[in-house]
Formats: C-alpha cells, structure tokens, sequence
C-alpha cells in the first residue's frame, strides 16, 4: 500500500483550486514525486528560477575602486601635513641676548658694527631681525635684542 501526500504552498496557490490536498492513489504520471517508504510525497511549488550571479560593469569597479580608494587618499593626505610638527627644543638659557635701546638716527647696520667690529655686519643685522622678528625700520628708544655671542 502506497499513500501520496500532495503539498502546496499556500502563496502561490491560484483564486480557484487546481490542486488536491488530498492523497492520491497513483504517482506515476505526477512529475517531480519521490517514493520513501510506501509513502509518495508530490510538490506542487513552482519550480525554482535559476539564481543568476550578480555581475559588475566597468562603470561599477571604477565607482568601488574610488569609493576604497578615496578614503585612503585622505588618510593619506592627512597624515603628511600632520606628521611635519615642529618641536621646540630648549638649546640654551632663556637669557641668551641682551637689549640695546636704540637712539636717535642709529639704524641696524651701526648697530651691527659697534657691537661685533670683527664680524660680517650682514649676518649681525640678519640675526637681529630674526631673533626680533623686525620688518621694517626701526625707531628711537626701540628696546632691540642682541644675541649674546656679540
């Protein structure tokens, strides 16, 4: 004895029934039933649509390669204009110059030549610019710093 059991799903199944859900005497004409054990099992699911592979154009690897590829630049980018820090190194004493008032019509150059006769007063003026940070002329009474080398 050989019972069939008929299952449908019930989503798919039409306003009006076409199927039986009862068991049915014969199988052999019923396509895609199995026999186990006396017992005919008979799907009526629609049969599966073949699952298609998701395939990318060139448009898309050029859109993926950018959107990986834009965040490491700027990582990147970041990363150089961050890692060039200055750091502040103390070389000497906080009293390495001493001050010089500036009287009336003296300027840089015989400033630069009273205080170091030996040396080029070129650099002596660059030097005192620098360590005071001057850009333009200077005025009387003006307290100017002297590196203390000169």
């Amino acid at each position: 004895m050989s019972a069939v059991l008929a299952f449908t799903a019930p989503i798919h199944r039409p306003v009006e029934p076409d199927y039986i859900d009862e068991p049915c005497s014969t199988a052999g004409n019923v396509r895609g039933s199995h026999q186990i054990n006396n017992v005919t099992y008979v799907n009526f699911l629609p049969a599966a649509e073949p699952k298609t592979r998701l395939r990318i154009t060139k448009r898309g690897r050029r859109v993926l390669t950018a959107a990986v590829a834009l965040p490491l630049v700027i990582g990147a980018l970041v990363a150089a204009l961050n890692s060039g820090g200055a750091a502040a190194v103390a070389e000497g004493a906080a009293n390495d110059f001493t001050y010089v008032t500036i009287a009336q019509g003296e300027s840089l150059w015989q400033l630069a030549q009273e205080i170091a006769p030996n040396a080029d007063p070129r650099d002596v003026v660059a030097e005192i610019v620098s360590l005071n940070q001057l850009h333009g002329e200077v005025q009387a009474g003006q307290k100017i710093a002297i590196p203390a080398g000169y």
